[in-house]
């Protein structure tokens, strides 16, 4: 139970975990344990992948069918816990073409802070699968827009501070947030 203190009045929050807390991708993994298998044994093999961390994951397909067939197990299977998908945050796209009927036409994924997208090449230059067979694209990933402004405005913030500071100091500081 975590309490909470609003000048001077002690309050108890006896619901939920804080946010970005230790405990909360745990939970969030026993929560959501055995999501993977409920949707990956409704479909033939490599029809639809699962990839989770925490309580953030994408379901990748190639068929339209197949990924709404998985939206709907994964909202049933969160319903047996009274949780439900974030209307706001789910989003089911294309890697290579803007998808119909979507207003932001967005091409590709965010995922944990990258922007993950397919390249139509050659067959020669595109990527091996796993089973070793060409693609005919590439994949793409670099850091989202979000991502990149909040890294930018962190050194910004980080340099303000130390306006007058020396070269050494400024490395110093620097270091820990540019490299991560």
């Amino acid at each position: 139970m975590d309490n909470l203190r609003v000048k001077d009045e002690v309050m108890s929050n006896e619901a939920g975990t804080p946010q970005g807390g230790v405990i909360s991708p745990l939970l969030s993994n026993i929560a959501l344990h055995g999501l993977e298998t409920a949707v990956i044994n409704q479909f033939s093999r490599d029809a639809v992948k699962v990839i989770r961390y925490a309580d953030d994951f994408v379901i990748t397909g190639k068929r339209l069918v197949d990924i709404k067939k998985a939206k709907e197990i994964v909202e049933s299977f969160l319903a047996t816990m009274k949780l439900n998908l974030s209307q706001s945050k789910t989003r089911i796209g294309n890697s290579m073409t803007p998808m119909e009927g979507d207003p932001t036409r967005k091409v590709g994924i965010d995922f944990l802070g990258y922007h993950f997208r397919n390249l139509a090449t050659s067959k020669h230059r595109g990527v091996k699968s796993t089973k070793g067979v060409k693609q005919k694209f590439i994949q793409v990933s670099s850091p989202t827009k979000e991502s990149t402004k909040r890294h930018f405005n962190a050194i910004k913030r980080k340099l303000k501070k130390l306006r007058n500071a020396p070269a050494a100091a400024v490395i110093k500081h620097l270091t820990p947030i540019i490299s991560g």
